[in-house]
């Protein structure tokens, strides 16, 4: 009872996280109403990959490896810019005007897309070793291996079936979508884009305490 506990909160805990709109939400948007199932498919599984390398540094104990000033500020850098970079291509998509031209399937761009989004966030191994690892102690006093293996099974299962149901969320709504939407949901994407690349810019420079 103890792992299947384990298991669906992991499960629960990345649904929920998923669900929290950010940057992957908006670009994963902004490419699966260009090019349908497949763009949005590739970039949550870029993220899984990004994700799944944060929640294996914080859950086995190698956070140490990131906590130098000069890790976590280059990777708030990286974040940030690479963000402020899918603002400005969200924005001169909007400019065009019109609906995207068809492309074809995910490209390996897309997919290294959602990894850097991942990775270029240094708060990801904080939120999973403040409240992974605290889960799993709370529920397994004393945790073995095992405990985190099934963690990470949650985990992982949660994200393959949100990324998924996401895709064919979008792919089925952008047959709806008009020329004045698309132009819209590139602004709105836009600006989400370049408020959290200000704000994930401006959080590393205070917690590293050049600011």
């Amino acid at each position: 009872m103890e792992m299947e506990l384990i298991f669906l909160t992991a499960f629960i805990m990345e649904i929920i996280f998923c669900a929290i709109p950010g940057a992957l939400t908006a670009e994963a948007l902004r490419r699966g109403v260009q090019g349908g199932f497949r763009p949005a498919l590739m970039v949550q599984i870029g993220a899984i990959i990004g994700d799944t390398l944060w929640v294996f540094i914080a859950l086995f104990g190698l956070a140490f490896l990131f906590e130098g000033v000069l890790m976590q500020l280059g990777l708030g850098i990286l974040g940030g810019s690479f963000m402020l970079y899918l603002a400005w291509s969200a924005f001169k998509e909007a400019r065009k005007g019109g609906l995207p031209e068809e492309r074809g399937g995910g490209s390996r761009g897309d997919c290294l897309t959602g990894a850097i989004i991942s990775i270029g966030n240094p708060f990801q191994a904080a939120f999973w070793l403040g409240i992974g690892a605290t889960t799993i102690s709370l529920m397994a006093p004393e945790p073995q291996l095992m405990h985190y293996v099934v963690f990470m099974l949650g985990f992982e299962a949660a994200a393959v079936a949100w990324c998924f149901l996401f895709a064919y969320v979008v792919s089925v709504g952008r047959r709806f979508v008009t020329p004045r939407a698309f132009q819209l949901i590139e602004v709105v994407c836009g600006i989400f884009l370049t408020y959290l690349s200000v704000s994930l810019m401006w959080s590393t420079l205070q917690s590293t305490g050049l600011i």
